[in-house]
């Protein structure tokens, strides 16, 4: 149990510590939009600046200009969602048998004319040896929880590709909780086969002109910043292996804007219900996606900035990014402030601690009623019971 009286001074130097992070955060944002105007109108030149540089940091290539934020368009009355979410049992070695499951949560919310709604998930159970463990240079190897991840994500997008032809091609749209950018994969042993099976997905979507838009709510991601830093950068031809400055042991020119992330600015930039340009990622593992590279804009829900990723292929057809636009806001306002398919799909994937312990009640009893002795370890049976 927690020591509330060792605990309670750090809590109050994490508070102390954020009071400072705030009052510095308005000179870092006021830097950030000073020179957000100053590259508007120059993006050509900017574009071929971010192209020959070396950084560190992903930077985001716009491909829309930087005075084109766009007003919310009309929400279309008839449309329809397709949302997906997983979830997971974890195998445990302390339990009566090792195994785990996933559970595929899935909803299609169709609004307007014959408004209708699809709501259901889907358990798999993994228990056979060939699913526990895997082969890593000749040994036998447990699967982690990454690799499990993994498995899921493909999960994920073979439920959108089953579903997908379910919608109408016009106006629909097929919504990740997430990042459609499987960076977790880059230089994993099958990062080859991962990609492969999920482009599967990114193809059919294509095929069926149904975009596939993943959603991030409350992003953290830098690449907006990062490309105004190498705005900042004064030397011509940018690359921080041969910084000036870091040799120097002057401050970076760049840092004026390093403590703050892309939804602080846009945060005052964009007012309710509008959105940013879009911008091309430059993530490493995009060059495995071929065609389907992704793109995103920053939009302002009206309860936050959120980041919405698409397909390349997307953006080039305005009113697939209009109704995404328009579609994505409503849907985070009927969800009062977060996309509510994406909630839905999530209360239908989820497990909770009283599903769990329900599953290997079911697995236990059956394992009795079939004559196959099961015990949970010392170590789940303490904890179960407790000392006292």
């Amino acid at each position: 149990m927690l020591n509330r009286s060792k605990l309670m001074p750090m809590i109050y130097e994490l508070v102390n510590n954020d009071k400072n992070f705030l009052n510095n955060i308005k000179k870092y944002l006021h830097n950030a939009f000073e020179e957000y105007k100053k590259i508007q109108g120059n993006e050509e030149e900017l574009i071929k600046k971010i192209k020959d540089s070396n950084t560190s940091w992903l930077t985001a290539i716009p491909i829309e200009n930087f005075s084109s934020i766009k007003p919310l368009p009309s929400v279309p009355v008839n449309y329809s969602v397709l949302a997906v979410d997983g979830s997971q049992i974890m195998p445990d070695h302390h339990e009566i048998r090792i195994c785990y499951l996933i559970n595929i949560g899935y909803v299609i919310l169709s609004y307007g004319q014959n408004s209708y709604a699809t709501m259901n998930s889907i358990p798999t159970l993994f228990y056979k040896e060939e699913e526990l463990y895997k082969d890593t240079n000749g040994y036998k190897t447990f699967i982690t929880q990454k690799d499990l991840s993994f498995k899921r994500t493909i999960m994920e997008y073979n439920k959108i590709f089953e579903c997908i032809s379910e919608l109408d091609k016009d106006i629909s749209m097929a919504f990740i909780d997430g990042t459609l950018i499987e960076w977790m994969v880059q230089g994993d042993e099958n990062e080859s086969i991962i990609i492969s099976s999920i482009l599967k997905t990114f193809n059919k979507a294509k095929e069926l002109n149904i975009p596939l838009v993943g959603y991030l709510s409350s992003p953290k991601s830098n690449d907006f910043i990062n490309m105004l830093r190498v705005c900042i950068c004064p030397s011509k031809a940018v690359n921080c292996n041969t910084c000036s400055y870091l040799k120097s042991g002057n401050n970076l020119p760049c840092n004026k804007i390093s403590k703050i992330n892309d939804s602080d600015l846009f945060s005052i930039i964009l007012k309710d219900g509008e959105r940013s340009p879009m911008f091309l990622s430059t993530s490493h593992i995009l060059e495995r996606y071929g065609e389907h590279k992704i793109a995103f804009f920053y939009m302002n829900t009206g309860s936050e900035i959120s980041r919405i990723e698409i397909p390349f292929w997307v953006t080039e057809k305005s009113e697939l990014v209009d109704f995404i636009h328009a579609a994505c806001y409503d849907q985070a306002k009927k969800g009062k402030g977060y996309p509510i398919s994406l909630q839905e799909a999530h209360e239908q994937a989820v497990v909770s601690g009283n599903d769990r312990e329900m599953f290997y009640n079911m697995l236990s009893n059956i394992c009795v009623k079939n004559g196959i002795k099961m015990s949970r370890s010392y170590k789940s049976q303490r904890k179960r019971s407790g000392i006292l």
